[in-house]
C-alpha cells in the first residue's frame, strides 16, 4: 500500500495568524484612504496644546501650506516642519507614534525625514526614511536624527532595528537594545565603538514614556482598530470554513475514468519500505 501525506488534513484548520494577517493587510489599505488614521497633535513648553490652531507647526499639503489645529486628521504626502519650541505628535491608527523634535522637517507616510530628530514608538513593522538610508523596525522604541550635512544617527532603546541603504549600496544592518550607527552620505554605518551609554538610552526611554503619557489617543482610534481587526478574523473564519469545506468533497471523475486535473497520480515506486516492485509480465508468459 503506497504511503501518502494526507495534504486535506494538514490544511483543516489554518492556524490563527493567518486571520490577523488579514486583519492587519485590511488596518493597512484603512490607513492608506485617510480618513484621520494619523492624526497630530502638538507639545509646548511641556504641556499639550488644546483647541485653536498649533502656531508651531507649518503644514504643507500638495504644496499649499494649510492651517493646522489639535487632533488634526493627516493624509499621505503631507509636510511637517515644527519651530524651536514645538513638538509635534503623530499617531498611527494601528498603535505607532511619532514624536517630531523641535526645528524638524518630515514628509507623512512612510516617515521621510529632511532634517531634525524624531522619536518613535511602534508594536508592529515601521520604517523611517532619510535621504540615503532606511531605519525599518518591528515592535521596539528608537531615534533618528538627520543632520543637513547628510549624517544620520540612529540610536534603539528597545528592540532591534534595521538599517538599510535606500540605493542598496551596503548590506542591511541589524542594532540591537542600547546600539546605535552613525550614517554619512552613502557610505555602510559606522558603528561606535562602545555601546551607546546607558544614560543616553535612560533619557530616551524617558522621553518616549513622558510624551506618549501627556497626549491622549484619539476616540476613534479604538473603535477603528478593533474594528478592523475584527473583520479580518470574519473574513478569516469564512477562509477557513471555505477550505474546510473544499477539503470535505468527494473526488469526483471527469467521466472517462480519468482523474480531475490538479491532483497527480502515485509515482509507481511508492512502495513501502522493504516491498519490491515486481517486473512486469511478458505477454508470452501469460500463455504458457
Amino acid at each position: 500500500m503506497p504511503l501518502h501525506a494526507d495534504r486535506s488534513r494538514t490544511r483543516k484548520y489554518p492556524p490563527l495568524a493567518r486571520w490577523f494577517n488579514i486583519a492587519w493587510r485590511l488596518l493597512f489599505c484603512l490607513s492608506l484612504g485617510g480618513c484621520a488614521s494619523i492624526t497630530l497633535n502638538a507639545v509646548q513648553d511641556g504641556r499639550l496644546v488644546v483647541g485653536g490652531p498649533l502656531s508651531g507647526v507649518e503644514l504643507s499639503r500638495q504644496g499649499v501650506r494649510s492651517p493646522v489645529h489639535d487632533n488634526m486628521g493627516l493624509q499621505p504626502g503631507d509636510e511637517l516642519q515644527t519651530d524651536s519650541q514645538t513638538i509635534a505628535v503623530l499617531s498611527f491608527m494601528d498603535g505607532a507614534r511619532v514624536f517630531v523634535q523641535p526645528a524638524t522637517r518630515i514628509r507623512v507616510g512612510s516617515i521621510f525625514v529632511y532634517f531634525g530628530e524624531v522619536l518613535v514608538k511602534v508594536k508592529g513593522y515601521f520604517q523611517v526614511d532619510t535621504k540615503y538610508t532606511t531605519a525599518g523596525s518591528e515592535g521596539t522604541q528608537y531615534l533618528v536624527r538627520a543632520y543637513r550635512a547628510d549624517q544620520v544617527r540612529v540610536v534603539v532603546a528597545e528592540g532591534r532595528v534595521a538599517l538599510l541603504s535606500r540605493a542598496q549600496r551596503w548590506r542591511k544592518t541589524v542594532l540591537g537594545p542600547g546600539e546605535g550607527a552613525w550614517m554619512i552620505g552613502t557610505a555602510p554605518p559606522d558603528f561606535e565603538r562602545e555601546p551607546v551609554g546607558a544614560d543616553e538610552i535612560t533619557d530616551l526611554r524617558r522621553r518616549i514614556h513622558d510624551l506618549d503619557a501627556l497626549v491622549p489617543w484619539p476616540r476613534s482610534a479604538g473603535p477603528a482598530l478593533g474594528g478592523a481587526i475584527a473583520i479580518g478574523a470574519g473574513i478569516g473564519f469564512g477562509h477557513w470554513l471555505r477550505d474546510d469545506h473544499k477539503d470535505e468533497q468527494p473526488e469526483r471523475s471527469s467521466g472517462d475514468g480519468r482523474k480531475p486535473p490538479g491532483r497527480l497520480p502515485s509515482p509507481p515506486d511508492a512502495l513501502p519500505i522493504g516491498v519490491k516492485q515486481k517486473p512486469p509480465v511478458e505477454q508470452s508468459d501469460r500463455l504458457r
